[in-house]
């Protein structure tokens, strides 16, 4: 599943829905309903100064083709 990045990159996750939130998504749905950005998102569990860990990871992936 795609997730939009672009309107919710710089926003922090804790103001994501609860159930579009990477680790509550993961333990509702399973790992096959989050995108590999999501999935990374989990793993490093924060971001950074105005950028959530899905943003983060989101850039990381898209630098790494």
């Amino acid at each position: 599943m795609c997730y939009d990045l672009g309107a919710r990159m710089a926003k922090r996750i804790k103001d994501l829905p609860e159930l579009d939130r990477p680790r509550e998504k993961l333990l509702a749905r399973g790992p096959q309903a989050l995108s590999d950005a999501e999935l990374l998102a989990v793993l490093i569990r924060a971001g950074t100064k105005g950028r959530s860990a899905l943003g983060v990871t989101s850039t990381i992936l898209e630098r790494a083709g």
